[in-house]
């Protein structure tokens, strides 16, 4: 078990920083999401704690951050927009409740298939509509949100909230006004971003969490959100699982079809608030809460082809193209077969049968062969791309040439530039520069000048100086996302984060550290280790180079507030993109949401009995007001 573990997550390792910090698909979103759920679906040896650590810390990387160079503005979320963790069977539910220790009493609810939505008051008023994007940041899409069915421009009673929803594609609507569009979720999701808010007016919005009011039941929060007006999905108030497993089997073989909006699943959640709050998140989920999933429908298909795909670090990654079927309104004829120790564990090859299945209503997926032919698709032993030798480690196979294999040149800028956020530099002006040969390399990008941009083929003096001026803001990173947006395999930038937080915090100490040293590193263990110290000595001359060309590392701040980790909830009198960078200045870390060993809560009232402050004080979080922080910060204790 613990190297089928092992295993899977070597393979998110991999795909993680092009998944949600570059937004490069070295697979495709859903297939990557299949991953994550297998991994969250395992339960590790309880005496392998290292192996445990190593999985928190991979399913600490939540969402997908919205495109860095789309059209819409971003929005930092003042409050996060989490996931949920999922189950499938009701088994699993049954588990889920018992690990909670609940025993009575859920609100049971539709989980909406649609794109999800914050809305943010301010004494009544709506100020701003936001995509989730990676939970963090999202996109400001409050011009078209504001046409949409549902949503009050203005509430009965002046609140200061923020209130979360789906946008959704009614049926309805969608054969009366889009009746050439195939598929309710992609359409709503295209027209929702629609840049002339053309068809935004017949899309809905469906609200089901509000926060900055508190309640002691979750059914009194959705009576509360119909009351100011709102459409909320179906909800039920139950007593035992029981119950809902019979709820689950009534959705699946009736009422779902009769639904004028698109489900997967339903949302279970604790009913008592203080409960719930209580037992705290994992991996940025609330454990109080889960998705209790549809079953996944299937269908028969012939694989037509198999080509290899070349990532960013040069692992090749077979997909299969197949004779498209039609699941659940969405038209499929590929699937990523992940590694070729998949390929081989399955025995596809071109020309066999296979049943294609989309797990959790989304991802597609070869769920088993049912007539092979000819055994196995071999590996290459040619680079696809560039003709270069392979090398096998493991199940995964890798073009040999990382130096000038064009999709490893590539992955590289875009990843260090994805790391950084810096804007406007594209993926066309990237391959322009590419394949110019005026940038082989990282710190190439930063002996540019802005006549070297502007000779490219449709680019002006102004777009050059632009870009220029862009990235001079980024000539001095801190060492975990330098180190992060190297693109060396194993290391994301969280896995540099933690040998900086374990005291390695100049590059120096990065260039020194032993593999025994790194081994003591909680999470790591003799193969991170080595991967880590690897990496880092295969990249000196590339890491040298970027120094040369004039980027500085920061030096890791120290103050009062080192060590130590703040979360905000509620509404504060300052800004709270203010008050976070305070905390960041003297030190300390931004928590989303409180957890174990989160130092401080920071609340409007510190004596409040809601139930986001007893489940804050159950964790050992000492609670204050936004006073007392900036008190704190002032006197520098």
């Amino acid at each position: 078990m613990t190297k089928e573990i092992t295993s899977l997550l070597d393979d998110i390792d991999k795909y993680d920083s092009a998944y949600y910090n570059d937004n490069t698909k070295l697979i495709s979103d859903e297939e990557y999401d299949g991953l994550k759920d297998k991994l969250r679906a395992i339960k590790p040896p309880k005496e392998d704690k290292e192996l445990s650590v190593r999985i928190k810390t991979t399913l600490a990387r939540v969402g997908a951050p919205p495109p860095k160079h789309g059209k819409w503005a971003k929005y930092n979320h003042e409050v996060p927009m989490s996931s949920l963790n999922k189950v499938n069977l009701p088994e699993e539910l049954e588990n889920w409740a018992n690990k909670c220790n609940a025993k009575k009493e859920f609100l049971v609810l539709d989980k909406l298939d649609g794109i999800s939505i914050s809305l943010k008051y301010e004494n009544g008023i709506l100020v701003n509509g936001s995509t989730r994007g990676d939970g963090s940041v999202g996109e400001n899409i409050t011009v078209n949100v504001k046409k949409m069915k549902g949503v009050q421009n203005k509430l009965p009673e002046p609140l200061t909230s923020h209130i979360r929803g789906e946008i959704v594609l009614r049926h309805s609507d969608w054969k009366k006004y889009f009746p050439d569009l195939k598929n309710p979720r992609n359409s709503a999701s295209g027209i929702a971003k629609r840049i002339d808010g053309t068809g935004v007016e017949h899309l809905s919005v469906i609200v089901y969490t509000i926060e900055g009011k508190d309640f002691n039941y979750e059914n009194e929060s959705m009576d509360y959100l119909k009351k100011l007006g709102f459409t909320v999905p179906n909800y039920f108030k139950v007593n035992s699982i029981k119950d809902i497993v019979s709820l689950w089997n009534k959705y699946m073989s009736q009422t779902r079809d009769s639904l004028d909006y698109d489900i997967d699943g339903l949302v279970v959640h604790i009913n008592d608030r203080s409960h719930r709050f209580s037992l705290g998140e994992e991996n940025h989920r609330p454990k109080g809460s889960v998705a209790f999933k549809f079953e996944s429908p299937e269908a028969r298909s012939v694989i037509t082809n198999i080509i290899c795909q070349v990532g960013d670090t040069g692992v090749i990654t077979p997909v299969a193209e197949f004779n498209e079927v039609e699941l659940l309104g969405a038209t499929i004829k590929r699937a990523s077969l992940h590694n070729f120790h998949k390929v081989e564990e399955l025995c596809v090859n071109i020309g066999a049968e296979v049943i294609i299945e989309r797990c959790n209503d989304v991802i597609p997926g070869i769920k088993e062969v049912v007539r092979k032919n000819n055994g196995a698709f071999q590996p290459p032993d040619k680079c696809p791309v560039c003709g270069a030798i392979t090398v096998t480690d493991g199940k995964f196979v890798y073009c040999s040439n990382e130096k000038t294999c064009p999709p490893q040149v590539k992955g590289r800028i875009n990843k260090w530039v994805n790391e950084h956020g810096i804007l406007e530099w594209g993926d066309a002006v990237i391959t322009k520069l590419i394949e110019s040969g005026k940038v082989k390399d990282i710190g190439d990008l930063y002996r540019l000048t802005a006549s070297d941009i502007a000779s490219l083929d449709r680019m002006g003096d102004k777009s050059a100086s632009n870009l220029i001026e862009e990235l001079d803001k980024y000539r001095s990173v801190t060492l975990e996302s330098f180190l992060g947006g190297l693109c060396i395999r194993g290391i994301a930038t969280s896995i540099a984060k933690a040998v900086v937080d374990a005291g390695y915090d100049s590059l120096d100490d990065i260039m020194s550290v032993s593999v025994c040293e790194l081994e003591q590193i909680p999470g790591f263990g003799y193969d991170r280790a080595t991967a880590f110290y690897n990496g880092i000595i295969k990249n000196t001359d590339r890491i040298n180079d970027i120094l040369n060309a004039g980027l500085t590392i920061k030096a890791r701040i120290k103050g009062s507030l080192t060590g130590k980790s703040v979360c905000f909830t509620g509404t504060m009198e300052q800004p709270r993109a203010l008050l976070q960078k305070m905390v960041e200045e003297n030190g300390g870390e931004v928590k989303k949401s409180v957890g174990k060993g989160t130092t401080y809560l920071v609340i409007s009232d510190p004596n409040s009995n809601s139930s986001k402050a007893q489940a804050a004080r159950k964790l050992g979080t000492i609670l204050i007001s936004e006073k007392q922080f900036l008190d704190m910060i002032k006197s520098g204790t």
